[in-house]
């Protein structure tokens, strides 16, 4: 089991759940570049290197796509792993990040 929580810094006026729809898609148009958004990416890899493995966008998608490493973060965080909630939200709220909750299906 598992929940998915994404982050990004602006939209191009889109609902929190229409952008979060549309990262589901690989979508991600709307979004704009953000070293907000690097800043973040950066602090969660140093904090909790395993996130790497449920991290979008991946290397693999950066590789195609290298701007959105600066437009969002996607997290799939696994039971185990949601702990780290908490201080994600900190972080996320700290780098001026908005954020959206798939299993709540509401802004967090």
């Amino acid at each position: 089991m598992s929940s998915d929580f994404a982050f990004w810094k602006r939209s191009a006026g889109d609902p929190d759940e229409e952008v979060f729809d549309n990262l589901a898609e690989g979508d991600t148009s709307d979004l704009v570049v953000s070293p907000d958004v690097l800043r973040f990416r950066e602090e969660l890899l140093t904090r909790w290197p395993d996130v790497d493995d449920v991290l979008e966008p991946s290397r693999f998608d950066l590789e195609e796509e290298p701007d959105d490493a600066g437009k969002y973060v996607l997290l799939t965080l696994s039971v185990r792993q949601l702990d780290y909630l908490p201080e994600i939200l900190d972080m996320a709220k700290k780098n001026g990040l908005v954020g959206f909750s798939g299993v709540a299906g509401e802004p967090i």
